[in-house]
């Protein structure tokens, strides 16, 4: 049985690697808090497990095995997370420190029986894919909001923001998974984009947009 820190890497490096297939040793340790030759050596642990592969001076990816567990462990973070919103009147910025506990000790059995009782659904809050009983999961092909061209629309896919004051200012804005958009001005170097949605004009920094996926509607 995997140690709670061991399921937490895995989650990590499934979540980064979801697009690129890999990921580096210094985004793990960014995204994680922790030391570049702490997270080094447990890579070096998990890939003598069978769990990730990984090559000296490579990218860090999850072998098949790896794939199916973490696919299994974001299954009940992100089943648990819309259980305590939908359910237990959470919002959906304080559900991270609870989920993140209950992830670990739910039974696939208990996981089952949320799937059902939320009537199946097929992504979370913020539209990310909830992968299947066998861990596997359906990537959609999109694209970060600051990609997309000037007179542009599309859908949001997903909100890829894991800081809560980000993620407040994101949907102060308005943007939410499903909401049609559309790019009306693009600031050059970089600079604020001004985004069409809901009725009314929103500016979003590049920075930001750049956590918000969407898929276009025009060719």
């Amino acid at each position: 049985m995997l140690s709670e820190s061991s399921e937490m890497y895995l989650q990590t490096v499934f979540r980064l690697s979801e697009k690129s297939g890999e990921v580096t040793i210094g985004q793990i340790a960014e995204a994680m808090g922790h030391s570049l030759s702490t997270v080094s050596e447990k890579v070096r642990k998990l890939t003598e497990q069978g769990l990730l592969l990984h090559e000296w001076r490579e990218g860090v990816a999850l072998s098949e095995k790896g794939k199916r567990i973490a696919g299994k462990l974001l299954r009940k973070r992100r089943l648990i997370e819309t259980f305590l919103v939908r359910m237990a009147d959470y919002s959906p910025y304080e559900v991270h420190q609870d989920a993140c506990r209950l992830e670990h000790v739910v039974s696939e059995r208990l996981t089952e029986a949320l799937d059902k009782m939320l009537d199946y659904p097929k992504r979370d809050l913020y539209g990310h894919p909830i992968p299947s009983a066998e861990g596997e999961i359906r990537i959609h092909d999109t694209v970060p909001l600051s990609k997309i061209a000037r007179g542009i629309a599309a859908k949001i896919s997903v909100i890829h923001a894991t800081d809560i004051e980000v993620m407040k200012y994101i949907d102060h804005l308005g943007f939410k998974p499903d909401r049609t958009c559309k790019v009306v001005e693009k600031a050059p170097f970089d600079g604020p984009l001004t985004i069409a949605m809901n009725g009314k004009t929103v500016a979003v920094a590049a920075s930001l947009a750049s956590l918000i996926e969407v898929e276009t509607l025009d060719c």
